[in-house]
């Protein structure tokens, strides 16, 4: 059966925002101020055009959100008191189950957001990732990705909920494990890293990480930023060498011919005839 099929069985009832309670498997939880406003600017216009999926709750007068959230804040903030709903008779368990995927197949929640809810349908519903994939139309490995966010530091996950890192950089991030996720978390937000970049430096804070311990990854990956940007302006191969735990080392320039020495000398403001 379709979804018009299935709204056209449900019975639309104008009913008392009092008497309507939010779902507690709704997974999203960031409604954003302004876009509220304008969504109740348009209801005390035109009315609420596409009325929420609601549910009868058992020895209540009340109702369910199935799924219509941000419509039903909006409606609250245009200061209505009754609104009309679908009415849709299910069982607690189809209610839960259909809140959380309804919210994940949304393209503008939270790829964290998506995680949370894809772990709870398993947990609450006892559903494998095959399940899951089947239920919600999304590849096994797709599931796979998001739920290794969850895996990620609380510090991370939460640059990934406020939209400071994006789930590709994520993705990167999770290539590199203990402190090494830490430090190229940071070198994303200092640098402004896109995921190609990301994805780079984790290669590269991988490698190092193999030949090095951890203490010396930072100051050596920061050396090599500042050896490929001089590099960059001289346009010529450049090396920077730390003298072990010192502060001391050696920034190497080559050059290839006098003519070429007599470039670099120029860039430097270096006059060799005075």
């Amino acid at each position: 059966m379709t979804q018009e099929q299935q709204q056209m069985q449900d019975e639309l009832k104008e009913v008392p925002l009092a008497q309507i309670v939010v779902n507690p498997f709704q997974p999203r939880h960031d409604f954003k101020s302004a876009e509220l406003e304008e969504l109740a600017q348009s209801i005390k216009t035109v009315g609420l055009l596409h009325p929420p999926l609601v549910r009868p709750l058992p020895h209540s007068d009340c109702y369910e959100l199935i799924s219509g959230e941000r419509r039903f804040r909006a409606a609250k903030l245009a200061n209505l008191k009754v609104i009309p709903v679908f009415i849709r008779h299910i069982s607690h368990t189809i209610s839960a189950q259909a809140a959380l995927i309804e919210n994940i197949q949304r393209v503008d929640l939270n790829p964290l957001e998506i995680a949370k809810a894809l772990n709870r349908l398993m947990e609450e519903f006892h559903l494998s990732q095959d399940n899951l994939s089947q239920r919600i139309g999304k590849k096994r490995s797709t599931i796979a990705n998001y739920l290794r966010m969850l895996t990620l530091p609380q510090s991370i996950q939460d640059s990934l909920m406020i939209g400071a890192i994006s789930m590709g950089h994520a993705k990167a991030i999770l290539a590199l494990d203990g402190d090494k996720q830490h430090l190229l978390h940071e070198l994303i937000l200092r640098d402004d890293m896109n995921v190609r970049e990301t994805e780079l430096a984790a290669a590269r804070i991988g490698d190092k990480a193999k030949k090095k311990q951890l203490c010396y990854v930072t100051k050596d990956f920061y050396l090599e930023q500042i050896g490929e940007k001089i590099q960059h302006k001289l346009g010529t191969k450049v090396t920077i060498q730390s003298k072990g735990n010192t502060k001391k080392g050696r920034i190497t320039i080559d050059y290839y011919s006098y003519d070429d020495l007599d470039r670099l000398l120029n860039l430097f403001g270096v006059n060799i005839d005075g």
